[in-house]
């Protein structure tokens, strides 16, 4: 018996791997929030609805949460390089942020403006070809911009005062990325 479940185990799995194969590949830009102090549940259409419409005519805006904070589905989320943007507590985008996780901001917001954002973090060259290095390079840097001081959340009236917004370094598209946070950050 304990052989027959070893063998549909692997038959299940051989199914869920080829289920993913020949898919087409998403063209949404895809934020994903998580937040440790209070549920996020509802403000994701909100959010996106305002994205959509400033952004629609050039790409779908899809926006995604966890209903319960959980550091195994954050670490998840990083690890499926689905996501564009994403928006988390403080403490995670610090601890993801020193990882070399995170897309320096430095070239679209002040860091004096946004300090809270600004830390010691690891950050990887582009070269001339948009690929990036292998090699960590540790140093102070804007990786997050603070929720509670971004337009977009006030007018929400989303009271977020431990969140920030940071860009992956899996991002589809690093310019578009900083654009809609920029967007997000000033409404403009």
């Amino acid at each position: 018996m304990a052989n027959r479940s070893r063998w549909a185990l692997v038959a299940l799995l051989f199914m869920v791997i080829l289920s993913a194969c020949g898919k087409e590949e998403d063209t949404a830009f895809q934020i994903f929030m998580t937040d440790d102090q209070g549920s996020i549940a509802g403000i994701e259409e909100e959010l996106q609805s305002k994205l959509q419409e400033k952004f629609g005519d050039r790409i779908t805006i899809e926006v995604i949460s966890s209903p319960i904070y959980n550091q195994q589905k954050l670490l998840l989320e990083y690890v499926g390089k689905a996501n564009d943007l994403m928006i988390m507590p403080e403490n995670d985008m610090k601890a993801y942020g020193s990882q070399g996780s995170h897309i320096e901001l430095e070239d679209t917001f002040n860091p004096k403006t946004y300090s809270r954002g600004f830390f010691e973090g690891g950050t990887y060259e582009i070269d001339e070809n948009g690929d990036m290095s292998k090699d960590m390079v540790t140093g102070d840097h804007l990786f997050g911009i603070p929720l509670d001081e971004m337009k977009i959340f006030q007018e929400l009236n989303y009271p977020a005062k431990n969140l920030f917004a940071t860009i992956p370094v899996s991002t589809s598209d690093i310019a578009l990325a900083k654009e809609v946070l920029k967007f997000m950050t000033e409404l403009n």
